[in-house]
């Protein structure tokens, strides 16, 4: 049991030593210091998760976008090879390229000398390349078969002479380089050929022409480094 003592002050007034039950202990002074360290853990929790979050908000607006896959020099018209797709973060202040709009610039001239792994821009193509000097333009229709399904502006091909179902079955000619300039695809499901736009030299322009024609012709795509 608990128990109280007393003592007379000086004005004649009992005065409790000590109010308090003899068993009672006051809480230690160690453990009220712990608490500001409580409170810092927890902030530090919540700084944690906040650091996180915010890594998985820039982790999920990343985007595939066109880069150099080699060397190219100034004036060289791009083609699907001269690209190649990686993901990075958007957000970085510049006009990158989704790989979605490859088609929008195969077929035209990159503006600057270019490194392999350059992150391609919109600043760094130019206009479509108009046909250059000593060069002509010949269509070319093509049946499936008879071509890459893949060939897209910017490829260098090569117009191979065939044999039709109606000639002789005596092929002529040899091979000519050209470049696509455009592909005008068949409508699916019609009987209709896909046109081709090639660049040719200008001394071979008939010949393809009358290829064409004749329609003893087929394409073969040549290398990069062919």
């Amino acid at each position: 049991m608990a128990t109280l003592t007393a003592s007379k002050s000086s004005d004649g007034r009992l005065a409790s030593n000590d109010a308090r039950p003899v068993g009672a202990r006051g809480r230690p002074a160690g453990r009220r210091r712990q608490v500001p360290l409580v409170v810092i853990g927890v902030l530090l929790v919540i700084g944690g998760a906040l650091a996180f979050a915010d890594a998985s908000l820039h982790l999920g607006s990343r985007e595939e976008v066109l880069v150099v896959a080699q060397p190219l020099a100034a004036g060289q018209v791009l083609t699907s090879s001269d690209l190649q797709a990686v993901r990075v973060s958007t957000g970085n202040g510049l006009e990158a390229i989704p790989v979605a709009g490859e088609a929008g610039v195969v077929g035209r001239p990159v503006a600057v000398p270019l490194v392999a792994g350059a992150l391609l821009t919109r600043s760094e193509v130019g206009a479509t390349a108009p046909v250059a000097s000593g060069s002509d333009v010949v269509a070319l229709g093509l049946k499936s078969g008879q071509y890459p399904p893949d060939l897209a502006p910017g490829d260098r091909v090569q117009v191979v002479p065939v044999a039709s179902s109606s000639s002789s079955g005596t092929v002529t000619g040899s091979p000519v380089r050209a470049t696509v300039l455009a592909v005008d695809v068949a409508v699916a499901d019609s009987a209709g050929p896909t046109v081709f736009s090639l660049q040719v030299s200008t001394s071979d322009a008939d010949e393809v022409a009358a290829l064409a024609a004749a329609g003893e012709a087929s394409l073969i795509q040549v290398g990069s480094g062919g």
